[in-house]
Parts: structure tokens; sequence; C-alpha cells
């Protein structure tokens, strides 16, 4: 569904775009920067250097034989040759169900087709190679969270600026892989403002290592707290630099004993924190008050996803930009599960009639540094070429999105982690009761439901009745979607949004919706809002449903929860007393875009992993701003 909302707009700060490598293979097969006129690796054997340089220099694999998670930070991700290495050695011999997190920052990344090409002299990668190119993202600005390896693997990729990208990492590093171009080349990589970053992000005992050993290199790093010296280089490299963090480090959050959690609410947003626990190895009590998952406002028979490009709202559009790449690929992920979500990735529309509009878009576009690849402006002509439909006006083009349907997307959560999900369905939490370290969630009987050291809070509005927790405050939005019957001549490829939104048929049904009654939460269908529809459809497309009866239609309508500001809430809740207690509600219209990467967020931050997306991002959707804002009017 889509917030009406969302058409406030002014011109914001602009985001750089990101400008991919400019590379060429010399001769001997070695890649090479046109733009820092240096090589991406040694001569004497890349794969080698890798090894040698950095995994032996942090002391590695040996010292992740006996953790549960390890955390490489990487300055200069370039080829990913460094990253291949590392999850090879990895894989070969990190402990069962131990976790990598590898965060590597880049400002000039390759192109798809350059990176596939770089590791074609490497045979031994090649498994590897193909699975970090199926998940390689388009060069949007700032981060992108990667699974690999069946979830073992994370990598999280920095797009920008490597000193102002890892000032907004939220991370604990327990090693550093420094590997920027020469620093005659690129001195931006190996400055004291940068250095002062990996300070602020070391672990207790993180260690680094770097083929340079460059006085000013190694004058900087100490001077930011690392106690450097020179070891033996690779080939023709005589010496290089290692080095461990001697200041203040930065607390790493010990294993929990118990990996046991209970996530209260089973629609888009519980579905997706009990999922993303479940793959950390955690064993989730999801607890639902009705016979089966996504039964309320996550059971919109067809939503859509995309990006949203608002002028105004700068925070909200790089977060839904980061949200809606993720979802895809998770979707991706779940197709290959033995029970798929109904889905196509068929990429989205968005029609402006007003010339005006369309010209707040663009500008809003830039102000994210959004390429082509991922939101591009198109005419009347080609709007109605690729989605097979006469449009109502030019618009943007949002390659990277889809249609799906809710519920089965929960379902398919569901099934992808059932050994490690207990299903309490039927079963309503009423209340919370502190117990040692633990949470006991109680029913109206006082019956003790579950009892967790972790309880996340994922039942929208009814979140708010449990004031151990501090409960978010949130206002309920009706929405009516309108079920069109597919009828011959009246074709359409990819979900229309605007006035609303329209979806391929699928079985049969094409959905058209949704209105956006705020502080509403009758659930009756309305004729008035079927008929609102229609004309909201026209508006987009004119005459797809002509002659059409909005009386004989069928429909559907959900309550959707909203904060002040439409933006979720989504981390720990402040004043719980013990700590432990989290949410994910409030996601309103876009719980198909942004409940995955939510629930990611949450896991992240349960389980004391690096955060996904930037922490002034995370700090806006924290349920504590609630209480920040009221403290300030």
């Amino acid at each position: 569904m889509i917030d009406a909302r969302d058409s406030d707009c002014r011109v914001p700060v602009q985001t750089p775009v990101i400008e991919p490598a400019r590379l060429r293979l010399r001769e001997d097969g070695i890649p090479y920067s046109e733009r820092f006129e240096d090589v991406y690796f040694s001569a004497a054997g890349g794969l080698a250097e890798a090894r040698h340089t950095f995994l032996l220099g942090n002391g590695l694999p040996h010292r992740w034989a006996r953790v549960q998670r390890f955390t490489i930070v990487e300055c200069g991700f370039g080829t990913g040759l460094n990253f291949l290495a590392t999850w090879q050695a990895w894989q070969a011999s990190a402990p069962a169900g131990a976790r990598l997190h590898y965060v590597a920052v880049e400002k000039h990344p390759l192109a798809h087709d350059d990176l596939a090409r770089t590791f074609a002299a490497w045979p031994e990668l090649a498994p590897l190679a193909r699975e970090l190119t199926g998940v390689y993202p388009p060069p949007v600005p700032g981060f992108h969270r990667l699974h690999v390896a069946g979830g073992r693997v994370a990598l999280t990729l920095l797009l920008g600026d490597a000193t102002a990208m890892l000032s907004r990492l939220d991370a604990a590093a327990d090693a550093f892989f420094l590997d920027g171009f020469a620093p005659a080349k690129n001195p931006q990589m190996w400055s004291a403002a940068l250095f002062r970053e990996l300070a602020r992000l070391a672990a207790p005992g993180a260690t680094l290592a770097t083929y340079s050993v460059a006085g000013e290199v190694r004058r900087a790093l100490a001077a930011a707290g690392f106690r450097v010296e020179k070891r033996t280089g690779y080939g023709r490299k005589r010496e290089m630099l290692v080095g461990v963090f001697a200041g203040v480090a930065r607390p790493r959050r010990e294993d929990p004993a118990h990996r046991h959690a209970a996530v209260i609410g089973a629609g888009l947003a519980g579905t997706a924190c009990a999922e993303r626990l479940a793959a950390r190895g955690w064993r989730v009590a999801l607890i639902e008050r009705h016979a089966g998952a996504a039964r309320e406002a996550s059971g919109n028979p067809i939503g859509i996803l995309h990006p949203a490009l608002l002028a105004d709202r700068r925070t909200r559009s790089t977060f839904t930009t980061a949200a809606t790449l993720y979802a895809m690929r998770q979707l991706r992920i779940l197709d290959r599960e033995r029970c798929p979500p109904r889905w196509g990735p068929t990429g989205v529309l968005q029609v402006c009639r007003d010339p005006r509009r369309l010209e707040r878009l663009v500008r809003a576009r830039e102000s994210v540094g959004l390429p082509d690849a991922v939101a591009r402006r198109v005419d009347r002509e080609e709007g109605c070429e690729r989605t097979g439909a006469r449009t109502g006006g030019a618009g943007f083009w949002f390659a990277a999105g889809g249609w799906a349907s809710a519920s089965s997307v929960c379902e398919a959560r569901l099934a992808a982690c059932e050994n490690d999900v207990r299903r309490l369905f039927q079963c309503e939490a009423i209340g919370l009761e502190p117990t040692g370290t633990d949470w006991r969630v109680l029913d109206a009987s006082g019956r003790v439901l579950a009892q967790a050291p972790v309880v996340v809070l994922a039942n929208a509005r009814d979140a708010m009745r449990f004031d151990m927790a501090c409960g978010p405050r949130l206002r309920p939005v009706r929405g009516q979607v309108t079920q069109l019957p597919e009828q011959q001549g009246r074709p359409l490829r990819a979900p229309v949004c605007g006035d609303g939104y329209v979806t391929p048929a699928v079985g049969g049904t094409h959905c058209i919706g949704a209105t956006f009654d705020e502080d509403d939460s009758d659930c009756a269908m309305r004729a008035a809002d079927q008929a609102g529809n229609l004309e909201r459809l026209a508006r987009m497309l004119p005459g797809f449903a002509v002659g059409c009866d909005p009386a004989t239609l069928a429909g559907w309508v959900g309550v959707r929860a909203v904060s002040a500001d439409h933006m979720p809430l989504a981390g720990a809740l402040p004043g719980a007393g013990q700590g432990g207690l989290f949410a994910c509600v409030g996601l309103g219209a876009r719980g198909l875009t942004w409940s995955a990467l939510l629930g990611e967020l949450v896991a992240s931050a349960v389980h004391g992993d690096p955060l996904p997306i930037e922490r002034h991002v995370a700090d806006q959707l924290a349920p504590g701003r609630q209480l920040r804002e009221a403290a300030s009017s």
C-alpha cells in the first residue's frame, strides 16, 4: 500500500553519485585502475598475497577457531579477492554454526561484469565468485547487507567515501584489512581521520594488516592507538605492516548463554524478526493470537515493493531504497527454498501526471544518488511499453522493484526456519513479567506462553498494551484494496503506482489500492472506497477498468499501524529495566518493502552484530526517538 503523505517534497542535500571503477586488464592479466594508476594486487599472485598479507597478517584463521562470530572491516573492497580468500578459509576452518561478518568500504566499486571478469583467474574460487556476483548490488550509495554461504557469511558493502562511510558504521571489529591503493596514489584511504574511525570500531584485541609500510601510515596508526610493527612482505614487497589496537577498545557483546527469544506477532514484521534470529542460531517462540500467520494487516493479497523518492525525507528515501534492494535479495533466496513465496521481480512504474511532481522526483532521485539501474525517468511511451498498458503520463521506472503476496512471504520465511521457530498460534500475549534475566510472556489468564531473555514486540498497535516496555505510540490507518478480475485484452506486465497502485493479475485478479484512512479501525468493506480506488486507477491507467461496476467487485480491508512521523520503530525499547525488550512496529503501508531489512536490523541489535544500516538512520528508527520527541516538545 502507498502512503499518501509520501507526496510532500522539497530540495534536499545531494548525495554524490557512485562512480564505478574504470578497470582494464593488463597484458599479464592483472586488473589495473585507470583512475588511480595502480594495480589491484601484486603480479606475483593476488590470491597468495591476500592470504599472506591479510589472513596471516591478522593471525587468521587460527584466531577464529574457537569463536561463534568474527568481524572483519576492510578498507578497499576492490575486486573482492580478499573477501573470497577469507570466505574460503572460513568455510574450511571455522566452527560449525559460526558466522563471519565482513564489512568493506569502496568508493568506486567494480561494475558487475568487471567483477566477474577478474575472478576468472582463480578457478578454485569459482563457486564462491558465482555466488558473490549473484548478490552484488547496483552502485547505490550507502550500506548493502548481502548473505552468502547459506547465511554463514554476511558481507556488508559500504559504497561511498571511506571515512564518511566508516563514521556511520556501528560494529565491533576483530580485524582490519587496509588495502586501499598506494598512499601516494590515494591518500584519503590512509588519513588520520580514517584511522581514528578504525580505532572507534576496534574490539578488544583487534588487529590490522596492510602491505604499506610508509612512514606516514605508521605514524598515523600509532597516533590512533595501534601498536604496529613490520613483518616480511609477499613477493617483491620486502615488508608489510601488522598491528594491534592498544587503546580503549569498544566493548564486545558476549555470546548469550541461551539464544532463546519470543517474538509477539506473526505478520510481516514478526516473521522477518523470527527468521533473522533463527538464521543466527536462536530458538524462537513465535506468539500469534490467530490460527495462522499474516491474518491482519499483513494479509494484503498482493502488494508492491519499490524505492520511495521523497525529497523532504532523505533518510526515509535512503532507508526505503536499501530496504527494497534487501527485500528483493531475500525473496530470491526464499525462492530457492521448498516453500517459495508468490512474487515477481517485474519492476514498478510510478506515474506522474503533474510535471512539477515529476521534477520533484527527479531532484529526489539525485538527492540519494540513485543510478539508472535502480530508478530512471521514462516518458509516457516507454512506460506503456514496460507495463503493457496505456499510462496516464510520464514517470519513473524502478527496475529494482516488483510485487509479492504478503501472506506467502510470511509463510516462506517460517518454512525456511521451521526447525528453530516454535509456532504458538491462537495464543494472545497480554502481559510481560521480568524474572531474573528473562521475560515471561503471559496470556489473559496469567499463563506463561514463553520465557526468554529477549522479547520482540512485532504486534503493531497491540505493542502499546505493554507498560513494562514503555510501549510505542502508534495510530491505526485503515486500508481497503479492490480486487478486479483479469480480463482478456487488459494486460498489465508490471505494477503501476502514483495515486495508489495496481498490480498485474495474480491468480486471475488485479489488486487496486489502497485507501489511507487515519485513526480508523473499521474493517467493514465500503462501497465508496471501491469507487475511489477505481477513480485512482483511471488516473494511473486511463480506460483500464472502464465499465466496471464497483458494487460487483470483491475487496480486502486491513488496519495498519503508523507512528507520528510515518517511520517504523525498530530496535531496543527504552525504559525496559533489565533490557532484552525490542520492537519492530509501525510499518504502515510499506510492510513488504521494509520488513526484511527491519528484521535484519533487530536481529543484529539483539545478537550484537554490525548494524546493516547507517547508525544515524538506525537512531532515527529507534523506538526511543518518541521519548526524545516528547521531551523536546
